[in-house]
């Protein structure tokens, strides 16, 4: 049984992740809301057209209010047209509401799908793509074919402005010049975004580059607020997921990768660390780009793989060769906007910390934002202990829900607490985009963070913790402190485990914990020594030492540590790291002793450890602090220890 659910989750996760193609046939329930709210002054489409689009190529004839056409309702068709960049196929599902009301009118929402996925040409109950319950309460819904993907011609480049960026403004476009059922506000579309992973960067893009600002409320799922931090954090390469989308990117879009991404990915795994030019690649392409352009980057910038090592080689294969990008889309400031975002605790390749850092500047913007986590996410594609360790610690979970995850149904891991991620999705754009009903009788936990611990297990908080209460780092012998002794690189495998607390009391651990580390080798002379650069394979004497620190737990009347939500954050090199380490989420009882584990190589980073044969270990000293909560997640542990 243990082994048929791993094996079940994984595939059942696989499928989802990449394709998130919204085919499930699970029906959702729909909260519809007796509530009513002042009614949303509509209009019909605006007269006036900004923008030629070129000829496009529809499978049926789109309804019409205005000539009273074609109003049965439910229908879905293909349309193609090229894009105005380059010429390149642009193909999209268009979905109508079950039911055609001219007098209210309908919002349109854009579904896109995960990388290396596909449009959905079938409406259902994904939470990813959860199309059926979004058309059966009265929305026109898009499912878009992302550049690169699926039917759609140019090659994939995650996210480019000024490829991407304008192919999803010239849909909105196209909707808004075709389709006359479409509900405005004085004069400005009604229009809403939802989908995950990859088909939640394209939301933020869209926000970011649409000259007419017309994105009123988003739903990103599991996705990502800057790309150097997701696949380099702390300079060292995720080597696990830069091969992982390297083959899925090729593998299931017909070699469809663009070089330039191409190149950077295999130049990132074979040096152990990505090229200058190819973080500002990454970071052009990322919500944090266009608010706080933390790389510097101005226009026309621009960048390609000459000085790569592996350029040799890779430039004279057609696959990798050519790779350029410019940069041609300004940095902007957010405008208010309201967005239910979901992230999953457990990623590892788009942590809770880049779901923190989108909450954290759009809920200044001003709009209406709101954070909510649940078990599912990109870690059912990284299979490791910790997720066996997850999940037989959730049998009696994992075994209810089994028969309807077999019939690729994941909507039970798509909850924060007895929070559905449709049915939110639902009320959020009820209340968003028709002014109907009060989505917090769906989103319990209102406008607090909720944090699931377990699959089932969820509490609130008032806000994201980062830090909290401060442990010293080291061993206690006798009276003298000891630092923490930590093998590198093969070696390194096993974690060096540092005691820091005992609990007395329930408690959860909600947030960001952060770290001020000291790292060296022990040996003042030899820290002195270590040469500024060397061969780029094993930089041999540089002193790179990779150390790997995350937050464990070891459960009372329990020897082996476990990794809590198996996240680790790098730090490279000798000397002091300041730095906020992964987010994380768990309950914890009375007897459990929190820990901080210590690895010199971890599997999300497999192969990405130091290679210097100089610095064999390092000598950890400094202090971690962790956002320590009470039961309830309502006030932090010391204050609910003092009452």
């Amino acid at each position: 049984m243990r082994n048929l659910i791993l094996f079940t989750l994984a595939g059942l996760s696989a499928a989802a992740l990449s394709g998130c193609g919204g085919d499930s046939s699970g029906n959702a329930t729909t909260d519809v809301q007796s509530q009513q709210k002042e009614p949303v002054v509509s209009s019909a489409s605006p007269s006036h057209y900004k923008r030629p689009l070129p000829d496009s190529d529809a499978e049926l004839a789109a309804a019409s209010c205005a000539e009273g056409t074609d109003l049965t309702g439910g229908r879905s068709y293909r349309v193609q047209m090229p894009s105005r960049v380059d010429g390149a196929a642009i193909v999209f599902q268009v979905f109508e509401p079950t039911q055609f009301d001219c007098q209210t009118r309908h919002p349109l929402i854009l579904q896109g799908h995960g990388f290396s996925g596909s449009r959905s040409t079938e409406a259902g109950s994904d939470p990813l793509a959860p199309i059926e319950p979004l058309i059966d309460a009265g929305y026109a819904v898009i499912s878009i074919d992302q550049r690169g993907h699926g039917e759609s011609g140019g090659t994939i480049r995650v996210m480019d402005p000024d490829l991407e960026g304008q192919d999803l403004v010239q849909i909105v476009d196209w909707a808004e010049a075709n389709l006359d059922y479409l509900k405005y506000e004085r004069d400005n579309l009604l229009l809403g975004g939802v989908g995950g992973s990859y088909g939640g960067g394209f939301q933020y893009l869209l926000y970011n580059v649409d000259p007419d600002q017309r994105m009123d409320a988003m739903v990103p799922h599991i996705t990502w607020h800057d790309l150097t931090y997701s696949l380099n954090p702390g300079d060292v390469t995720k080597n696990y997921w830069l091969a992982f989308l390297s083959v899925m990117g090729d593998s299931q879009t017909g070699l469809s990768m663009d070089p330039y991404l191409r190149s950077s990915l295999v130049d990132g795994i074979a040096t152990g660390l990505f090229p200058e030019s190819a973080l500002d690649f990454l970071h052009y392409h990322s919500p944090s780009y266009f608010w706080q352009n933390e790389r510097d980057l101005a226009l026309l910038d621009s960048g390609n793989t000459d000085d790569y090592l592996l350029e040799p080689v890779t430039g004279q294969l057609p696959l990798t060769s050519d790779g350029r990008y410019i940069v041609k889309t300004p940095p902007r400031a957010p405008y208010p906007v309201d967005v239910l975002m979901f992230q999953g605790m457990r990623d590892s390749l788009f942590p809770f910390n880049e779901a923190a850092e989108n909450y954290r500047i759009l809920k200044a913007a001003g709009g209406d934002v709101r954070l909510l986590t649940y078990p599912f996410s990109h870690h059912y594609l990284a299979p490791n202990v910790g997720l066996i360790q997850e999940t037989l610690a959730n049998l009696t979970f994992y075994s209810g829900e089994l028969p309807t995850l077999a019939t690729g149904d994941l909507n039970a891991l798509a909850r924060c607490g007895d929070i559905s991620a449709n049915q939110a999705t639902v009320a959020w754009f009820n209340e968003k985009l028709l002014g109907r009903g009060n989505a917090d009788n769906v989103i319990t936990t209102g406008d607090q963070i909720c944090y699931t611990l377990a699959p089932g297990d969820a509490i609130s908080a008032p806000g994201i913790t980062t830090g909290g209460t401060t442990f010293e780092v080291g061993f206690d012998l006798l009276t003298t402190p000891l630092p923490a002794t930590v093998l590198l690189g093969a070696a390194g495998l096993a974690p060096t485990v540092v005691p820091l607390e005992t609990l007395e009391s329930e408690t959860v651990v909600a947030g960001i914990p952060t770290a001020d580390l000291s790292i060296s080798t022990g040996l003042p002379d030899l820290d002195s020594q270590c040469l500024e650069s060397s061969d780029p394979i094993l930089h041999a004497g540089t002193c790179d030492s990779i150390v790997f620190a995350g937050i464990g737990v070891i459960r009372q009347n329990q020897l082996a540590p476990e990794l809590i939500d198996e996240q680790v954050h790098p730090l490279r090199g000798l000397g002091q790291h300041t730095v906020e380490l992964t987010g994380i989420a768990e309950r914890l009882n009375p007897g459990d002793q929190l820990v901080l584990m210590l690895y010199g190589q971890h599997p999300t980073f497999a192969g990405a450890f130091s290679r210097d044969p100089v610095v064999p270990a390092v000598q950890v000293t400094g202090e971690v602090a962790l956002p320590l909560l009470s039961a309830d997640g309502q006030s932090p542990l010391a204050e609910a220890t003092n009452d």
